[in-house]
């Protein structure tokens, strides 16, 4: 499976998807730093703006969405099953 590319919402800002094909993951905002050299905040995206979180700055739109991780399906417990594979059979 490819990584989908950020979209592109203004000359600034991108969307990141992953997992959900229609809640991003992230966005990416370009800054400039006192030095004019470009800085890519990473935010964690939520749809309460008080819960967006800055992740990370980088140095590039590549490195900023090589940050943002998939969400990965867990299960109902800890452990798919039991250690050694086998069930335990009643005595």
């Amino acid at each position: 499976m490819t990584r989908p590319r950020p979209i592109r919402l203004d000359h600034d800002t991108w969307l990141v998807m992953r997992n959900d094909p229609v809640i991003p993951k992230a966005v990416i905002e370009r800054r400039r730093d006192r030095g004019g050299a470009d800085a890519y905040f990473v935010i964690a995206w939520d749809i309460d703006p008080l819960k967006r979180v800055l992740m990370s700055v980088q140095p590039s739109l590549e490195r900023a969405d090589a940050l943002v991780r998939y969400d990965v399906p867990r299960t109902t417990s800890d452990r798919d099953g039991p250690p050694n594979g086998l069930k335990a059979t009643p005595r």
